[in-house]
């Protein structure tokens, strides 16, 4: 059975056994990772999610951490052991700090927290670097800025490992103090380094660490660029347009993919204030992108972001930045938003369908028209865009469908729309 299918089972059991008797250390690797996200709880969700039942096969939650923690401690590859580090990571303080006390000789759990920070700085000079490692994460878990000064000094570490959960750890902790620092590691020997420390420096979300983060967006790694990228996205301000706009020319279709996603982010977090000249300014800048590469993925975000400031910021630069072969990926994706369940994000999409001019779009504006499912809401924006942007087919029907509609709105809105068409009920011409 692949590890894949097992992740979809949350088959903690075998997964145990491959990490355990695993006999290629990328397979026991990719068991730790896995087992750092499975619940394997008695009585956790099983793979279908049903609450209440169990898998065919979901070990104890001890069971998981005993095993991680046997091979962080003892597994003979250093990429296992780093893995079952970040998978007890993942599955919390608590089970770090099994591993502290396993690795140390000295019980942790049940303290406060400040007692676990002052011990886990103690660990960060350890001689076992899976140690230093472990101290460092649990640092994280307790973000005491009071550990800044210790973790930033395990940025120079010798261990790649070591200086990489330690840059994680300042990205939690959040102290603007880490950013100086985290500068040092942007030219990081270590691309897994750099890479963490790109997140890191998007979290502490400073001017000064903006800055830092600029010459990782023209990083030789692209696993850095797209992660600096990413990073961007993160910051409250107008400032990463710039940048973004610049990683639109990335020759990795992933970077350019996650600047577009980081772009719209940029301008839904924005202050209100500078909201509207920094979408002026990413359409002026967008304007030298191939288009292409930008209409993608705005209209993933529009069918499938949760959050409604996405979205409209999404259906607003497609009708800016869409046309000709690209129109319809945008119009389909467009049409679709006319039944957002948010009023300003299907405005915004009907005001950028009116601005297409691609080829089809009459016809899928008047396919949802007629679609019987189709919410009233959605269809009074089609028959506006109709209005917009219909010809002589949009106009007979539309003459048609006054007679034929029960819903005032639906009436007055397709009056609306043939007389901006210059027709008349019955398809006349005025």
């Amino acid at each position: 059975m692949s590890l894949y299918q097992l992740e979809r089972e949350a088959d903690a059991d075998t997964l145990v056994e491959y990490l355990r008797r695993g006999s290629q250390a990328e397979v026991r690797r990719r068991a730790a990772l896995i087992l750092g996200d499975i619940d394997g709880s008695p009585g956790g969700p099983a793979p279908d999610g049903i609450p209440g039942e169990t898998g065919p096969a979901a070990a104890a939650d001890d069971d998981v951490v005993d095993a991680l923690v046997t091979a962080a401690t003892g597994d003979d590859a250093p990429t296992v052991r780093g893995a079952a580090v970040d998978a007890l990571d993942r599955r919390g303080q608590a089970a770090i700090e099994r591993l502290v006390a396993e690795l140390s000789d000295r019980q942790l759990r049940g303290g406060a927290d400040w007692v676990a920070a002052e011990a886990f700085a103690e660990f960060l000079d350890a001689d076992r670097p899976e140690l230093r490692m472990a101290a460092a994460v649990g640092l994280g878990h307790v973000g005491d800025e009071a550990a800044t000064p210790a973790l930033v000094d395990r940025l120079d570490d010798p261990d790649q490992r070591v200086r990489a959960r330690a840059a994680r750890a300042c990205g939690r902790v959040g102290d603007p103090r880490a950013v100086e620092a985290l500068t040092d590691r942007t030219d990081d020997e270590s691309a897994r380094v750099r890479r963490v420390v790109a997140s890191a420096l998007g979290a502490l979300g400073t001017a000064r660490a903006l800055r830092a983060l600029e010459p990782l967006v023209a990083d030789e790694s692209e696993t850095v660029r797209r992660t600096a990228v990413d990073a961007l996205g993160d910051f409250r301000s107008v400032e990463p347009v710039e940048p973004l706009v610049e990683a639109l020319h990335d020759p990795s279709e992933t970077v350019r993919r996650t600047a577009v996603f980081a772009l719209v982010e940029v301008l839904s977090n924005a202050p209100a204030a500078e909201s509207h000249a920094a979408r002026k300014t990413a359409v002026d800048r967008l304007a030298e992108v191939d288009h292409r590469s930008v209409v993608g993925p705005l209209a993933a975000i529009l069918e499938e972001a949760s959050g409604s400031p996405q979205r409209r910021n999404a259906a607003w630069l497609l009708g800016r930045v869409a046309g000709g072969t690209d129109g319809g990926e945008a119009q389909a994706a467009l049409v679709d938003a006319l039944d957002d369940g948010d009023d300003r994000t299907a405005q915004f999409a009907a005001s950028s369908l009116a601005s297409l001019d691609g080829q089809g779009l009459e016809r899928r504006l008047l396919a949802l028209l007629d679609d019987p499912e189709a919410s009233t809401d959605a269809r009074a924006q089609a028959l506006y865009v109709l209005g917009k942007v219909g010809g002589e087919r949009a106009r007979e029907r539309l003459g048609r469908f006054v007679d034929e509609t029960d819903e005032e709105r639906l009436r007055k809105r397709s009056f609306s729309a043939l007389s901006e068409l210059g027709g008349t009920p019955g398809g006349e011409l005025l």
